[in-house]
């Protein structure tokens, strides 16, 4: 349950009430944040006063509060993009200021687009403040998104993976990610009660949140949506002689039975594409497989996926519904690939029983 309360926080230099929302799970949470606020208001001369530097980390406190780690984080690197604009006050700054800002990560869009869209929510909570008239970070100008590039997996990577000398844990991972198209956090945060397998679905409710100070917490998915996934026939048996050989709580431990962090995962990431790059002839001075990532297994289900929609066997509402995907997501990120596969008929076509 969200406990809400506004509060009247005095008027501003032109007459205007200053009205402000809080937002909390609960109601001792949601007063701390009142009075938290309201001491950090009388510090200074006038609410309409206030700095971006002092404004931006309340909206921090406040709007990030809950998120993630990974959101919080994130929303830290976008703000020291924005160092120019801290000693201004927020009624002061200009929205050319805000472009001017925005510019100076042009050359990598999807920094340009952080900076940007945390500029407009800090001035949008600004304007509900009432400490601006209006949101003047609104429609600021933003390079262009490209489409996200793919390694899409081949025919003959694909039969490498087969033959790869993969230990149990990391064959079973790779298989999930080739069977189901899970991101590799979700996969990372399975147990053996996801999977019903008299009823041949694969329920995902979770991801792994591993942090860069080497610490996991399971959350909720991406999209906070919940999605289940049939089991094809032919992979129930080895789940089953999987699950009864080992029963832990959670299906990809580390070595002390923990749950992975980011270090570990970068470290079984580079050992599966080692084996994967030894069966195609590669070694360690000729890496068949250089720049290839856990994703790519997930690109090339999602890449399946698109060209059975294509020929009518699924839609395109169901395949966006099994990766995770609203379905405008799903055609923006896959419709610019040319059909070269031939033959699809089924959701798994030629799936083939593995040895877990």
């Amino acid at each position: 349950m969200k406990y809400n309360q506004q509060v009247y926080l005095g008027f501003d230099r032109s007459g205007k009430q200053i009205r402000k929302w809080f937002h909390a799970d609960t109601k001792a949470d949601l007063k701390q944040q009142i009075e938290d606020y309201k001491i950090a208001m009388r510090k200074a001369p006038n609410p309409s006063e206030v700095t971006f530097g002092k404004y931006s980390q309340d909206w921090l406190t406040i709007s990030k509060g809950t998120k993630s780690k990974q959101t919080q984080d994130a929303a830290r690197t976008h703000l020291r993009k924005c160092a120019a604009l801290e000693p201004y006050p927020i009624r002061r700054i200009t929205r050319s200021q805000l472009q001017k800002v925005v510019n100076e990560s042009w050359d990598h869009p999807h920094a340009a687009k952080g900076v940007a869209d945390v500029l407009r929510q800090i001035f949008q909570m600004a304007a509900n403040d009432g400490i601006i008239p209006a949101n003047i970070a609104l429609n600021l100008d933003r390079p262009k998104l490209m489409p996200p590039q793919f390694h899409l997996l081949t025919e003959r990577e694909l039969e490498a993976v087969k033959v790869a000398d993969l230990d149990d844990q990391d064959r079973l991972f790779v298989t999930i990610l080739q069977t189901f198209g899970l991101r590799p956090a979700e996969a990372l945060a399975l147990q053996p009660a996801d999977f019903d397998l008299d009823g041949k679905v694969l329920h995902v409710t979770k991801a792994l949140e591993m942090t860069n100070d080497n610490k996991s917490r399971i959350k909720g998915t991406k999209t906070e949506a919940v999605r289940d996934i049939p089991i094809p026939d032919a992979l129930i048996p080895p789940l089953r002689k999987r699950f009864r050989r080992n029963a832990g709580f959670f299906l990809f431990q580390k070595g002390n039975g923990g749950l992975f962090t980011k270090s570990a995962y970068k470290r079984m990431q580079v050992r599966v594409w080692s084996k994967i790059n030894e069966a195609l002839g590669g070694d360690m001075n000729h890496n068949i497989v250089k720049g290839r990532t856990f994703y790519d297994f997930r690109h090339r289900r999602a890449t399946d996926l698109y060209y059975l929609c294509q020929r009518g066997v699924i839609s395109t509402k169901q395949a966006a519904a099994l990766m995770g995907h609203s379905e405008i997501i799903f055609l923006k990120t896959y419709s610019h690939i040319d059909e070269t596969k031939e033959n699809l008929a089924e959701i798994y076509p030629d799936f083939e029983a593995v040895n877990l």
